[in-house]
C-alpha cells in the first residue's frame, strides 16, 4: 500500500484539457499558470475495507470521522489525496457500478477534501480483497475470481473492467453535483493499483490502451497515469511507456 503520493511523468504527452495537463516534455503542469504540479498527500480509506469496518465498530458516524480527518489533513498542510478504490465493494461481477454506502462515502470524502483545498487522484481498480488484516468478506465484484495477473491477461476479465471504468468515471457525485469527469479537483486517473503483467509486452500495451481508450471514450480529458513498478523489467517498462497514457506512477 502506498502512503506517499509520487507521480513520475515519463511517457509522451497527449492533448488534454482541464485544470492540469502534461506538456510536450512530459511535465505535469497547471493549465492556468503553467507551473509544475507538485503535491504531497496520502492514501486514506475510511470509505472502504478495514477502515470502513473499524469506524463502524467504534460506533462513529463515517461522515463525522471523515470531517475530522479532513480537518487534520488540512492542518498538516497536505494538498493531495490518492485512493485505490476497492472495486469489489462498488461493482458487480459484470462491471456495473453499485450505488451503495461505500460509493456514497467516497463521494462525500472527495467533496470535503475539495472544500479543504485538497486535490484528488483516483485509481478505480485496486483488485485487492477488502479484508486485510482480517479474512476477506464475501464480495462479487469485477476482480473476484481473477488473480491480479489474470486481470491483465484473461480475455474474460477485460470487458468487465472496461464497463466498470466507464461507469465509474461518469458517476455523478451528489455532494458536488459533478461527475468525476467534470470535477476540477479530481485532477487525474491512475488506472490500476500496482498491476501485475505476466503476459507479453504486446499484451501489456494492448491492455493499457483498452482501458485508457475506454476512459477517453467516456469523455475523460484529464491526464491518465499507469503504475509501472510492480514486477518491473525493462521490456515491461517500455511496453507501459508505449501505451496511450500521459505518464507513469511508481509506488514507494
Amino acid at each position: 500500500m502506498r502512503f506517499l503520493l509520487c507521480v513520475l511523468l515519463l511517457a509522451a504527452a497527449l492533448p488534454v484539457r482541464g485544470q492540469t495537463h502534461v506538456d510536450d516534455n512530459g511535465v505535469w503542469r497547471w493549465t492556468g499558470s503553467g507551473d509544475e504540479v507538485t503535491l504531497f498527500g496520502v492514501n486514506y480509506s475510511t470509505p472502504f475495507a478495514y477502515g470502513y469496518r473499524a469506524v463502524a465498530r467504534m460506533g462513529t458516524d463515517h461522515k463525522a470521522a471523515i470531517d475530522r480527518d479532513v480537518l487534520h489533513l488540512r492542518r498538516l498542510g497536505l494538498d493531495a489525496f490518492r485512493i485505490h478504490v476497492w472495486d469489489r465493494e462498488v461493482s458487480t461481477a459484470r462491471g456495473d457500478l453499485v450505488e451503495n454506502h461505500h460509493l456514497d462515502l467516497l463521494d462525500y470524502l472527495i467533496h470535503r477534501l475539495s472544500s479543504a483545498g485538497i486535490k484528488t487522484i483516483l485509481t478505480p481498480i485496486a483488485w485487492w480483497p477488502p479484508g486485510y488484516p482480517e479474512p476477506a468478506p464475501d464480495t462479487d465484484g469485477i476482480s473476484d475470481g481473477f488473480s491480479k495477473g489474470a486481470m491483465t491477461t484473461d480475455p474474460e476479465a477485460l470487458p468487465r473492467q472496461l464497463n466498470y471504468v466507464q461507469q465509474f468515471i461518469r458517476h455523478r457525485n451528489p455532494y458536488s453535483g459533478l461527475t468525476y469527469l467534470e470535477d476540477p479537483d479530481v485532477l487525474a486517473v491512475e488506472i490500476f493499483n500496482e498491476p501485475d503483467h505476466p503476459g507479453s509486452p504486446e499484451e501489456t500495451t494492448a491492455f493499457i490502451n483498452a482501458l485508457a481508450g475506454a476512459l477517453r471514450e467516456a469523455g475523460l480529458e484529464k491526464p491518465i497515469f499507469y503504475n509501472i513498478s510492480q514486477g518491473y523489467w525493462d521490456d515491461h517498462g517500455h511496453a507501459v511507456c508505449a501505451s496511450d497514457i500521459d505518464g507513469v506512477s511508481v509506488q514507494w
